[in-house]
């Protein structure tokens, strides 16, 4: 066994950290705002941003070493369509409705997390840039590659994983460099919110903002990447399927005890 942490284990602690990233954005406000609870300290937001960047890049890993793409792709593509049908259950029983004319929309029965259609897109992605880099049916990749990455900069998260995929794709097997690229583009987000706050401060402190405007701090996903050891860990149907069972469980879960708390 190499020294490290393998895959399993990296998404093991992506997972704890997820699950507290999605208890301070459900509950935080309704237990202060309804049961006059305290406010949870605002950098718990900027602890987990690792998070998305690590199971991005162990997707683009897996994309690499899995025996079958399209059973890749589909099982992204499934779990998504999955985490979407009860999003639109649950909004629709939450009577999630459009604020300017109480009635339901489009975009408010869609409304919810799904970090899946997000990764399904961008997997789909890398396997067009793939084809073009080794010269198979590129028009039609071309033409899809830009579809794909045009779709997934309105998806969850999508605007500030393209630009680390791209990275982690171009530089696979170059881990030091794909870490300086994560870096660079951390180190933009990071200019990008100071100007904001600098210019354009609503009277709130910087810490909050930066807690806010918090993308800038993705660059803790380095120091997990630099931990990676290469290796799969354990490969059972359990630990297979238990990252696309836990994530919408938890998720409704929240969603329906936020709505009971506000009721």
């Amino acid at each position: 066994m190499k020294k490290g942490l393998n895959s399993y284990q990296l998404k093991l602690i992506a997972l704890c950290f997820m699950i507290l990233d999605h208890l301070y954005s459900n509950l935080n406000w309704p237990m202060h705002e309804y049961l006059n609870w305290p406010f949870w300290p605002q950098w718990i937001t900027v602890i987990t941003r690792f998070v998305s960047p690590l199971f991005l890049y162990l997707m683009i890993d897996g994309f690499y070493h899995t025996r079958s793409r399209q059973k890749f792709l589909t099982r992204l593509f499934t779990a998504a369509l999955i985490m979407q049908a009860g999003n639109i259950v649950l909004n629709y029983v939450f009577h999630n409705v459009d604020h300017y004319t109480g009635k339901y929309t489009f975009r408010s029965l869609l409304n919810g997390n799904n970090i899946f259609l997000t990764l399904a897109v961008l997997f789909a992605f890398i396997w067009c840039l793939e084809n073009v880099k080794q010269r198979k049916k590129v028009i039609p990749s071309v033409v899809l590659a830009f579809l794909t990455g045009a779709f997934s900069l309105i998806l969850e998260g999508g605007l500030e994983l393209l630009p680390v995929t791209l990275v982690v794709w171009f530089f696979h097997e170059r881990r030091t460099l794909q870490c300086v690229g994560i870096g660079v583009w951390s180190s933009l987000l990071l200019a990008k919110a100071l100007l904001s706050y600098f210019t354009g401060s609503m009277g709130t402190s910087l810490y909050t903002d930066l807690c806010f405007d918090n993308e800038w701090a993705m660059f803790v996903v380095i120091f997990f990447i630099l931990l990676y050891n290469g290796e799969r860990g354990k490969n059972t149907k359990f630990t297979k399927y238990v990252f696309y069972v836990i994530y919408p469980i938890h998720l409704w879960i929240l969603e329906i005890v936020r709505n009971l708390i506000i009721s």
